[in-house]
């Protein structure tokens, strides 16, 4: 727990009780302040954080603003309740002098002042709500230029290597295309597999400079590397690839090759010739969310050695993109190997 915003808050009660009522009144009646004092501040401290954190944060947020004057009212109803109970029952019954002692007209005097000071301290947490709650919308601001600004960098960082590696992509889809001619009159599943090959190029070399690319496309690129490692492995493969949702891939986006990056982490770790358990890759669609998992049973060394994105700079990337409207988990229980991606497009 953290105690700083604690002992803040007690540091400036505390001073503005003694300000308030040490230096503002005559040393006969600062007497009574003083013994009261527990009962008043701490009566209107109640109501000032009740009002705060129960009745205007999820009355604003939720937009219900009829419910937040008629809470208002009702806490301040009940505050002069209290307050009537505490001076006219309590403290006498325990023998302690309040400044309603002498004189306790309830009309003139007690309501006027516990009106006064619950509409006081009312305005106060009105006030205390909205710096509080613009200076939390100014650091959101800051962290997202901040994510922003990051992304931006990773972005240029992303685009010089890919021109640094970057073949002529015309050449090479000719050259793909004349083998796939040639292939196609000598094995169809020769020929197939490096039209696959060359669908995968194709989409690397179109992300080159994008920032986000439609799900649609992310999925096009796993299916040709998956027909590409069916056509290697033949009947010893086993892994299971399942759709739901495909009616939303060309209107979902994320950063280009994600998802195929946990796919290839699959391969590189996972046992994918166990046909007790098959490795499961599982991706599930809907008009704003994106679920995206893999399930494997793990090898104890790698099947090769040829590095990827990691999943490190997977979840580096999707806080950069996505900040907090995401989540992903890794486990491994029983020598299984699962990771589960969850993305919120709303409001991207």
């Amino acid at each position: 727990m953290n105690r700083k915003p604690i002992l803040i808050h007690a540091s400036v009660w505390i001073v503005y009780l003694l300000l308030n009522n040490l230096l503002l009144f005559n040393w006969n009646l600062q007497r009574l302040f003083i013994v009261q004092m527990p009962f008043t501040y701490g009566l209107v401290a109640i109501l000032f954080y009740t009002n705060v954190y129960a009745i205007i944060n999820p009355c604003v947020q939720r937009k219900q603003y009829a419910r937040l004057l008629l809470y208002t009212v009702l806490l301040v109803g009940s505050y002069v309740a209290i307050r009537l109970w505490l001076f006219d029952i309590v403290l006498p019954g325990l023998g302690i002098r309040t400044i309603y002692s002498e004189t306790f007209i309830v009309y003139n005097r007690f309501i006027p002042d516990s009106l006064w000071l619950a509409l006081q301290y009312i305005l106060l947490s009105y006030g205390y709500w909205f710096a509080m709650y613009s200076i939390r919308l100014e650091r959101e601001k800051r962290l997202n230029e901040q994510r922003i600004a990051a992304l931006e960098v990773e972005k240029a960082r992303s685009e010089l290597a890919f021109l640094r590696a970057q073949l002529n992509p015309h050449f090479l889809y000719n050259t793909l295309n004349f083998f796939f001619s040639d292939a196609l009159m000598v094995s169809p599943r020769l020929a197939d597999s490096i039209m696959a090959l060359s669908q995968m190029l194709r989409s690397v070399s179109e992300v080159g400079y994008q920032s986000l690319v439609a799900v649609g496309q992310e999925l096009n690129y796993i299916r040709c590397y998956l027909k590409i490692q069916q056509y290697r492995f033949g009947d010893q493969l086993h892994v299971q690839f399942q759709v739901t949702g495909q009616e939303y891939e060309q209107h979902l986006t994320i950063p280009p090759l994600i998802l195929i990056s946990l796919v290839e982490n699959i391969f590189k770790y996972g046992d994918v010739f166990d046909a007790a358990t098959p490795a499961r890759i599982t991706v599930d669609l809907t008009d704003d969310q994106i679920r995206f998992s893999t399930m494997n049973s793990k090898k104890d060394v790698p099947n090769y050695m040829q590095g990827g994105l990691g999943l490190a700079n997977i979840d580096k990337q999707l806080n950069l993109t996505f900040g907090n409207r995401y989540s992903f988990e890794k486990q491994e229980i029983n020598n299984i190997f699962s990771t589960s991606l969850h993305i919120s497009v709303t409001n991207l």
